[in-house]
């Protein structure tokens, strides 16, 4: 039992934590993302404003997160600042639903992306096997890979995470960079600008909405720090630095992305195009861009997998220590510095995931929309819970204080209820316009969710209950 409340050594630098939120953020996402974006954008100069107003937003959550960070301690990340606002009641209903649905429904996009295009870099058995069946078998080989990866230690998850970003980062730069300097040498790869100004059309608010409901879950990743925050040397400076270094980061290199693929294909071509990486590839580097594009989505989707894989069970591994009916779930293992148990119960859900929406027309989609609501919902939570603590004098002032106090606290929860409340009214427009309500897998799951959100009640009035006796 004493190994239940052993807590993690502060062993990951600043460069760890920088990995760890580009690694998580820069996830395969981009090149999925991007032509919803630009199909739901007016003109090219929303297409670049729209993903430089996620950056901002992600910038501006990342900076109330460091002041949460200093404020609350203990491990457990938004589980421990929940606690610490609200309740126990209240960070116990969080932990169960980020268990059963925010945390496999935000891996599961990465993975299935991952099984999609190493089917396409080497096919499965391609004269006998079903295509989706092949997908699916890769995305699962993937997930099950970094799980035993992450069970060998701290050392070894956060290594191949540390590799899989630099190259990834590397690779990028290497491209997009590559991609401007051969179009600036080659003008007729460059798309006209009458032919751009004949596409434009106007901006309608509904798109504008979806399209930022697309790019803030593409900037997803960056709260995942608060989970490693108690492993963290020199906690002071290295938590804000890591978070404002790495949004800052993805900020650029998603903004170069999508101006290399406007150079290359225009609004219109960006928004029509399946894979628009690979397209914008083979206009500047030729035939062979579809492999070099396949196998670099490969190692993004791996990279975004594995960072929050090695995050994600360290909040079950908080929950298990202050919650007794958990506490096979929080067992940390010392020798190799990791919470075991949660990272094979988490793959398990996350494996559910992949194989429930992998059967689905437009499952990528579809599960970002489903876990949406709820993951921004918590973040609304959390904004008025940095309020609360400056109220209450919480915030120690010889540490990081998030700046325009109280602009930024109420732009990171106003902005965040918007997107949630916009990702739940699209989710049910295309589970009606797809008719998915005689579907059997989509009436499973609306089965499945209420079920957990029920059970999620019934745990946080367990907690509330043990915490008053």
């Amino acid at each position: 039992m004493s190994e239940n409340h052993q807590s993690p050594q502060r062993t990951l630098s600043a460069f760890d934590g920088a990995c760890i939120i580009v690694g998580i953020i820069i996830g395969a996402g981009i090149y999925q993302t991007t032509p919803l974006v630009a199909a739901n954008s007016g003109s090219v100069e929303w297409i670049l404003g729209i993903w430089v107003l996620g950056g901002c937003l992600a910038l501006v959550g990342a900076l109330c997160y460091a002041e949460l960070a200093m404020t609350v301690t203990q491990e457990g990340g938004e589980y421990a600042y929940l606690v610490k606002a609200y309740g126990k009641g209240t960070g116990s209903f969080f932990a169960w639903i980020e268990f059963w649905i925010i945390r496999p429904g935000s891996t599961g996009p990465m993975a299935m992306l991952f099984g999609n295009y190493a089917y396409k870099l080497c096919p499965l058995f391609p004269t006998t096997l079903d295509p989706v069946k092949g997908e699916m078998l890769y995305a699962v080989l993937a997930t099950m890979t970094l799980l035993a990866v992450n069970l060998f230690g701290l050392r070894a998850g956060k290594l191949t995470q540390n590799i899989l970003t630099v190259f990834k980062v590397l690779a990028l730069l290497i491209l997009v960079g590559g991609s401007v300097i051969a179009i600036g040498w080659f003008s007729d790869a460059i798309v006209p600008v009458a032919t751009e100004a004949t596409t434009s059309m106007e901006q309608s608010f509904d798109g504008f909405l979806l399209a930022m409901v697309l790019v803030m879950f593409t900037y997803g990743g960056w709260n995942d720090m608060s989970f490693v925050a108690t492993e963290m040397k020199n906690p002071a400076k290295n938590i804000p630095r890591a978070l404002v270094l790495g949004v800052c980061a993805v900020s650029v290199i998603y903004l170069l992305i999508n101006i290399a693929m406007l150079m290359a294909l225009g609004h219109m071509g960006l928004a029509e195009s399946p894979t628009p990486a690979t397209e914008m590839l083979k206009v500047t580097i030729g035939p062979v861009a579809e492999k070099v594009m396949a196998l670099l989505i490969c190692v993004t989707a791996l990279g975004a997998v594995n960072g929050m894989m090695f995050t994600s069970a360290r909040i079950y591994h908080a929950l298990g220590n202050r919650v007794s009916a958990f506490a096979w779930l929080g067992k940390w293992n010392s020798r190799l510095q990791v919470p075991a148990r949660s990272l094979v119960v988490q793959s398990i859900v996350t494996l559910a995931m992949v194989i429930g929406f992998g059967w689905q027309t437009n499952g990528f989609e579809l599960l970002v929309l489903f876990v949406s609501p709820f993951m921004w919902s918590f973040f609304v939570l959390l904004g008025l819970a940095m309020l609360l603590f400056r109220f209450q004098g919480l915030v120690p002032r010889d540490k990081y204080r998030t700046p325009l106090f109280p602009v930024m606290p109420l732009i990171f929860a106003l902005s965040s209820g918007f997107i949630a409340y916009r990702a739940a009214d699209y989710f049910l427009f295309k589970v009606e316009s797809m008719e998915l309500l005689h579907n059997r897998f989509f009436m499973g799951l609306s089965i499945a969710t209420v079920a957990v959100v029920f059970s999620g009640m019934v745990v946080a009035l367990i907690s509330r209950k043990k915490r008053h006796l």
